[in-house]
Parts: structure tokens; C-alpha cells; sequence
């Protein structure tokens, strides 16, 4: 059983939810079609809708990184939970995560595109483990533009919680324990939430 599923066990346990069934799927999409390349997720969602149960998964990405996505499940009355957001978080919150890893996604597939496209115009020729390795490298160099990026998209949930009159350590606890991570997935302090409203 993978860790996923370990976290939904753990998640269903504590919060005293009975769990009818486990549906692990390896599969990743994205796009018009993503559902039709994830048979588990559609089966899971018809049932969900079908019977009234609570879909849940342990990650956002788990479902999809795409904000689109998202809002149509939300939209389709399927109920869902994001264990690592806890099952009071609100729509706003599932929007914004969604968004984040949206925006993730983007850089990633950006930063590998510009690196293979460095690495054509040298000449090099593409396919083999050792150009890879070089695509990755030039890769961080954008690594900079990539914590500028994570810091522009986590300033909207930073002062959502600052205006509410939390401070910068209070702020790092409501971060930690709703599951956000740091831009290289570490814990959040009362320092890294100021590096990224200074940013």
C-alpha cells in the first residue's frame, strides 16, 4: 500500500470516517482528456456521486493539477476531501492550491523545454541519460525566477492570513498544519514567510 493510501487510512481513522474502499491508480494526466487516461479516478468519482460517498485523496495533485479541473469537480457535486488540507478547508483554499501546483507544473515543463532547447543548439544530440543529466543541470538556472514565482503565488495566502491579524510565527503554524510546504518542501518559520513577503 502506498503512502497515500496510508495517510487517507490514518485520516479516516482519526476523524472517525468509515473507509469502504481504497482505488490506487499510477496514472498521471493532464489535459481535455486526463480523465479518460485515469480509469481508477472516473470509477471512484461515478461511485462517489453515485452512492453519496466522500471522495477522498492525500494530496490536491492526487486528483489533478489543473484549476480547471478542480473547479468542475467541485461544480459536479461529487464531495471530496483533500486530506492534507484537513476537511474544512474551503473553496477558496482548494482553488489556490490548485493554482500552485498548476503553476508548478508550467515552470517544470518550461525549465526542461528551455534546457533541451540550450542543449539542440549546441548541437548536442537528444535522447541519452548523460544529456539529461545536462538538461537538469541547466535547468537551475532559472532557479531564481523559479523562488520569485512560488513567492508571488504564496504572498496571496500569506496576507490573506496576516489580514486576519496573524503574525509571521502564527502565520508559519496555520501553514504547517494545513500541509504547505516551502518552495524545496521543508517546514515553514516565522523567517521563510518573511523571505517571501520581502521577496
Amino acid at each position: 500500500m502506498g503512502n497515500s493510501a496510508t495517510f487517507v487510512k490514518q485520516f479516516c481513522k482519526e476523524e472517525e470516517f468509515e473507509l469502504i474502499n481504497i482505488m490506487e491508480e499510477v496514472e498521471t494526466g493532464k489535459g481535455f482528456d486526463a480523465l479518460d487516461r485515469r480509469p481508477k479516478l472516473a470509477e471512484a468519482l461515478k461511485i462517489a456521486k453515485s452512492e453519496g460517498y466522500i471522495l477522498m485523496v492525500s494530496k490536491l495533485d492526487r486528483l489533478s493539477r489543473s484549476v480547471a479541473f478542480i473547479s468542475q469537480l467541485m461544480e459536479s457535486k461529487v464531495n471530496f476531501i483533500v486530506t492534507q488540507l484537513g476537511k474544512d478547508a474551503d473553496p477558496f483554499m482548494l482553488h489556490l492550491y490548485a493554482a500552485l501546483s498548476e503553476k508548478e507544473r508550467e515552470l517544470i515543463s518550461q525549465r526542461t523545454k528551455s534546457a533541451l532547447q540550450v542543449l539542440k543548439g549546441k548541437g548536442v544530440a537528444l535522447g541519452n541519460k548523460t544529456n539529461l543529466d545536462e538538461a537538469r543541470r541547466l535547468s537551475n538556472v532559472t532557479n531564481r525566477q523559479q523562488a520569485t514565482d512560488f513567492a508571488n503565488d504564496m504572498k496571496e495566502v500569506i496576507l490573506s492570513y496576516r489580514d486576519k491579524g496573524l503574525s509571521l510565527e502564527k502565520i508559519a503554524i496555520k501553514l504547517n498544519t494545513i500541509g504547505a510546504k516551502t518552495r524545496r518542501g521543508g517546514k515553514w518559520y516565522a523567517c521563510t514567510v518573511r523571505n517571501v513577503l520581502n521577496r
